[in-house]
């Protein structure tokens, strides 16, 4: 039995206008910075499905559109099966009602003021849907369900270790129930005895309460951990995607073998620039200014490629019997 789609993202691209300083005397010129370009994805009941790449890849871009934080410049998103259209009030309050969130920073995320109890309940008073009468009885029952002690309600988040404090905001995503619950980077700023607690918490949450997780992180080997499927990003373009162990044994794009090399094996980088400084093609494929391997055809942007089943690759090198180098 072929599973359903929660979340389809097709040809997603997300345009922001900004403004720089150009020219004598100093004047304003707008630049249009293309942080999502092009990206299509599914995400299936039952299923982690993980994003991968660098800071500034347009990984978080993507989560906040499928919150509605943002709205497409064009593409499309479909919440089973039906076009959200994001100039509509309605269609954007039912994708959060399906979809919830977890950010990076669970100290910036929670409000200071507040008590874990309101923090959680804030999540019940936006949603409209919950009689008052069983906000306590809604809290009760999320709390430890993702690992919380029931006295912590009592407290303000600066009482909190890091792990409690994302676990707070896991409980106020999850206590109105989500069919998708979209993960951004959840794990990256707390250490690592906590980062697997976290993680492991999650795998428990997935399979009690039937959710579904689109996993947004740096780190493969946290996706090697968390996901059946991952697609990997470069400066708003879509590189490869596939089932986790494909990507990671048998990586197709030059890039993906780079992030691997460095994140799973942690080896050196001896490519053109460091690691961290690649600057993007504006033209044909955007990783070749850096790829060891582009060529003169790199000049025009490749389409997906299919190097196996369910496997894709965005790259003139997959093409035909060139897959193997």
């Amino acid at each position: 039995m072929t599973a359903k789609s929660i979340v389809e993202v097709e040809d997603l691209r997300v345009h922001f206008k900004t403004k720089t300083r150009s020219g004598w005397p100093l004047g304003r010129k707008t630049r249009v910075v293309k942080a999502v370009d092009g990206v299509s994805f599914s995400v299936y009941e039952g299923e982690t499905f993980g994003l991968a790449g660098e800071t500034g890849s347009g990984k978080s871009t993507i989560a906040k559109v499928l919150v509605g934080l943002y709205k497409p410049t064009s593409g499309a998103v479909r919440l089973f099966g039906k076009r959200v259209d994001f100039g509509k009030k309605q269609d954007v309050t039912e994708l959060r009602r399906h979809v919830g969130i977890v950010f990076q920073d669970p100290v910036g995320s929670l409000n200071p003021r507040l008590k874990v109890r309101e923090i959680i309940e804030e999540a019940l008073i936006a949603s409209k849907s919950v009689d008052k009468k069983e906000f306590g009885e809604r809290v009760e029952r999320i709390v430890p369900l993702v690992g919380l002690r029931r006295s912590s309600l009592d407290v303000y988040p600066k009482e909190l270790s890091g792990g409690e404090k994302q676990r707070v905001s896991l409980a106020r995503a999850l206590v109105i129930p989500k069919k998708l619950l979209v993960l951004d980077e959840p794990t990256s700023s707390l250490d690592v005895s906590v980062q697997a607690q976290v993680l492991n918490t999650l795998k428990d949450l997935k399979f009690q309460l039937g959710l579904s997780y689109l996993f947004i992180t740096h780190d493969l080997k946290v996706l090697r951990y968390m996901s059946n499927r991952m697609g990997v990003l470069f400066y708003g373009k879509l590189m490869e995607l596939g089932r986790t162990s494909d990507v990671i044994v048998a990586p197709g794009h030059p890039y993906t073998r780079e992030l691997v090399a460095h994140t799973i094996h942690n080896e050196e980088v001896d490519y053109s620039g460091s690691f961290k400084e690649h600057e993007p093609a504006s033209t044909g494929c955007r990783y070749r200014n850096v790829c060891p391997y582009a060529f003169a055809k790199c000049e025009a942007e490749p389409p997906m490629f299919n190097v196996d089943s369910g496997h894709t690759v965005s790259c003139f090198l997959c093409e035909g019997t060139a897959a193997q180098y």
